[in-house]
């Protein structure tokens, strides 16, 4: 087990070093040039002497591999260098903006995981029942609708019909209810649209667990003791259908993290997704290259998680 524990952070290294360098490339090789928006966003145009000098001390006139390894130099350091917009260090800026993508994330991620675990084993549990269908129907409607659409129907009912919940940022200038009232008025938008990416895969997986492990031997040994179905279900089934989906939250949090551009651009959420969204848009690569660094840490890390906890849940594995 303590090799293929090894063997997988072994391989999540290179990985990593394989989304920079292909992102550092795709940023590169992109159109735009971000001295001349830099240039453009101050008092003064510049004279070609100016961009030159600046693109010269900002080392965007080496070859796109020196680059590179400059950038990784001081990554590895924990120096992403400093944003060609602002100024500031990325790190500083990054850390500022990470506690709001993780606090939507890990709600949204809670929520979809109890919601579509306990609906999902309760639709295998009640097969061909009428609640079984409505969650099929449920779950490929919700794997059809895109997210941003979704969050558009909702501002627009909830905030804009009834008025009853803010259409984003994570508080408001001027609130008469409690800061914490207000900021769950604020969050509960955001998380359900997010939720939605995740929950209807949560939802068919567990189901399909459900009931593979329903039709198991050790389910119907359980049955011919004499166990009520409570017991059959809650200890035999459930417990050993969530062994084949906890290999889900990886891949939950791929699509939180890829979906938290858009949800947090909607909602104007001040997280990461809008932050490299707003650096996109200003060909700030600097800060696009912290915010793909920092996005695919968590994603290789979701994955890892995944990998390692069936690792320890299951026997099989564990024992060989």
């Amino acid at each position: 087990m303590l090799r293929m524990i090894f063997f997988r952070l072994l391989v999540a290294i290179p990985t990593l070093l394989f989304v920079t360098i292909l992102s550092f490339g795709v940023m590169k090789l992109a159109p735009g040039d971000p001295v001349r928006m830099y240039v453009a966003g101050g008092m003064s145009k510049g004279s070609s002497e100016d961009i030159e000098r600046i693109r010269h001390n900002l080392g965007l006139d080496r070859p796109i591999y020196i680059q590179y390894i400059a950038w990784l130099r001081n990554a590895v350091q924990g120096n992403l260098g400093y944003s060609l917009s602002t100024g500031r260090p990325v790190s500083e800026t990054l850390s500022e903006k990470i506690p709001a993508s993780l606090s939507l994330m890990g709600i949204s991620l809670l929520v979809s995981m109890i919601i579509g675990v306990s609906v999902g084993a309760v639709s295998a549990i009640k097969q061909y029942s009428a609640f079984d269908y409505i969650v099929t129907v449920f779950s490929f409607l919700g794997n059809s609708l895109p997210s941003f659409w979704v969050a558009m129907m909702l501002i627009w009912f909830f905030s804009v019909r009834l008025g009853w919940l803010p259409t984003g940022h994570m508080s408001s200038l001027f609130t008469t209810s409690s800061p914490f009232i207000d900021s769950v008025k604020h969050y509960i938008l955001p998380v359900v649209t997010t939720s939605l990416v995740s929950l209807v895969g949560w939802v068919r997986y567990q189901r399909a667990s459900m009931l593979e492990a329903l039709h198991q031997d050790y389910v119907r040994t359980a049955r011919a003791k004499g166990l009520t179905e409570r017991i059959v279900y809650i200890r035999h089934a459930w417990r050993n259908s969530l062994i084949t989906i906890i290999t889900l939250i990886g891949f939950s949090i791929s699509n939180l993290v890829g979906g938290s551009y858009i949800i947090e651009t909607i909602f104007s959420w001040p997280g990461m997704g809008q932050f490299g969204y707003e650096a996109l848009l200003k060909r700030d690569y600097t800060i696009l290259m912290g915010v793909t660094l920092v996005s695919a840490i968590f994603i290789i890390g979701g994955n890892l998680i995944s990998d390692l906890t069936y690792i320890l849940v299951n026997p099989q594995i564990r024992e060989s």
